[in-house]
């Protein structure tokens, strides 16, 4: 088992948090052709609003439809094929926010209905996000775990989901800390497999991360 008191190359991993207060963009799609045209000018903010934040409990979609997009196709445009493809979107590493936009594209192009009018319209929300520090800042793998089992899932969320598919660093936050100060290799690639665009109930993720964190560190 790890020496789980260790602190490793010293190098401590200060908590932060995030949330993301809707703006409306003034764009809205009444039809498939329309919702292509909208994700394809508005910006990358918006995207992730509606892919992943509904990961979130205050954005809450069905469990079978993990975004917005894919909720609004079969509710409101009763596409029910293209619901269930754009529904399946990745959002794993290395995906960036605009690699997810080129593959919604793709995906809504391959339509033949694109000018089927919807039930209601598809209005696109973007946000500016309002960051904060915790309290919070570990440096042996003790305090990590238990850090990830308390700080709020918007912290959790923060360092693993949108820092990375946002670009502001090339891989989440808790991968990079582990190999760069422990060199815990395997176990920063087996967290860096977690999709996060497979969940709708945010204790789902904090669990699963744990679970992976345990079966390495406790083994």
């Amino acid at each position: 088992m790890m020496n789980l008191d260790s602190q490793g190359k010293s190098i401590p991993f200060k908590f932060y948090a995030a949330y993301y207060p809707p703006l409306y963009t003034k764009v809205k799609a009444n039809s498939l052709s329309e919702l292509i045209k909208g994700i394809s000018t508005v910006d990358k903010n918006s995207i992730f609003y509606h892919v992943f934040h509904p990961m979130l409990s205050s954005h809450v979609v069905p469990e079978d439809l993990p975004n917005d997009f894919a909720f609004w196709l079969r509710e409101s445009l009763h596409d029910e094929y293209l619901a269930e493809v754009v529904a399946d979107i990745k959002g794993g590493e290395p995906l960036t926010i605009e690699d997810i936009r080129k593959e919604l594209l793709e995906l809504l192009n391959t339509s033949t209905h694109l000018d089927k009018t919807a039930d209601y319209p598809f209005v696109f929300i973007s946000f500016i996000p309002v960051v904060y520090p915790l309290d919070v800042e570990v440096r042996t793998l003790a305090e990590f775990m238990d850090a990830i089992a308390k700080v709020p899932v918007r912290s959790l969320f923060y360092h693993f989901v949108y820092k990375r598919v946002m670009g502001l660093s090339k891989r989440n936050d808790f991968t990079t800390w582990l190999e760069e100060n422990f060199g815990l290799i395997d176990l920063g690639e087996k967290l860096a497999k977690i999709d996060p665009q497979t969940y709708t109930e945010e204790e789902d993720f904090r669990q699963d991360l744990l679970k992976i964190l345990e079966g390495e560190l406790l083994k």
